[in-house]
């Protein structure tokens, strides 16, 4: 129904949520397709997901933005990699 209407953005909140790796797989696909030539924003927790889809990527924690950028950057991102992954700890 989305796709009817020919809009030039599309918004998608949590479209690989419940799903086995290989229905994302084809999701995500299926998405890169159906996205040709239009805006997409996308919620999503799986970051091979959001990589896979996006241009650009903004992270947020707690409701603010804390990067943004490539996907490589935000893969480097000290900031992001704290609140993710959290600090190293010295033994």
């Amino acid at each position: 129904m989305t796709l009817a209407s020919d809009p030039k953005m599309i918004l998608l909140d949590e479209p690989m949520a419940g799903m086995s790796r290989e229905e994302t797989n084809y999701m995500t696909s299926l998405i890169l397709e159906l996205t040709q030539g239009r805006t997409l924003l996308v919620i999503e927790h799986d970051m091979q997901v959001v990589f896979s889809l996006s241009e650009r990527v903004s992270v947020l924690v707690y409701g603010e933005v804390i990067a943004t950028g490539t996907s490589q950057e935000i893969r480097n991102d000290r900031h992001v990699q704290e609140a993710y992954l959290g600090e190293e700890v010295s033994a």
